[in-house]
């Protein structure tokens, strides 16, 4: 037998419950949710009926708490997808193009040609994006030493794939049109997606 307080509370609910029926069916993408979300909404409104203070506006309270409560459920489920087997395999893997694919081949090789811990400093810096400072923690011994590793590692690569650097400000080629030959541009290494 309900209380007091259970009894007017179905009595404010019963000629406003089809029409908070009809409003969760239409939030809800099936009956199934529709219904769940009528039942939830009729629990919290049970819960926190003792916060009506007027019985007028009981109808809007419902309302507001079916709304809160559908778009509560779909913030949530926002980034909630169902798994689909055949979908996944389907994906591509993202290997590179034939021409990346050697270009990287090449850059690797030469990579793979400098002394462990020469290449180690290289690998960290230009492709895992570490600070210099979090590359002597790894590795041990002064900022001066990673620096001079890494100015190693990238001179060696360089020669490795033939690329000569010349310095614009201490030599000036001169052509016999007399013309100055402009400097070589260098790569950095994360022009080549490794």
């Amino acid at each position: 037998m309900p209380t007091a307080k259970q009894q007017v509370f179905l009595d404010l609910l019963e000629p406003v419950y089809p029409r908070l029926s009809r409003f969760a069916l239409s939030l809800a993408r099936s009956v199934e949710e529709a219904e769940d979300l009528t039942s939830a909404t009729v629990l919290e409104a049970l819960e926190r009926f003792d916060t009506v203070h007027e019985h007028a506006k009981f109808a809007g309270f419902l309302f507001t708490i079916a709304s809160r409560l559908h778009k509560r459920k779909t913030y949530r489920e926002r980034f909630r997808r169902s798994f689909d087997n055949e979908r996944a395999e389907a994906i591509k893997l993202g290997e590179p193009l034939p021409d990346h694919a050697a270009e990287i081949r090449i850059v690797m090789d030469a990579i793979g040609l400098l002394p462990e811990k020469v290449k180690e400093t290289l690998l960290l810096f230009e492709v895992a994006d570490l600070s210099l400072n979090e590359i002597r923690i790894i590795q041990g011994g002064s900022i001066s030493g990673v620096k001079s590793r890494l100015k190693r590692g990238r001179e060696s690569v360089q020669r490795a794939l033939g690329i000569v650097e010349t310095n614009v400000a201490s030599k000036k080629n001169t052509m016999q049109d007399g013309s100055v030959e402009r400097s070589i541009k260098i790569p950095k290494l994360k022009d080549y997606a490794l």
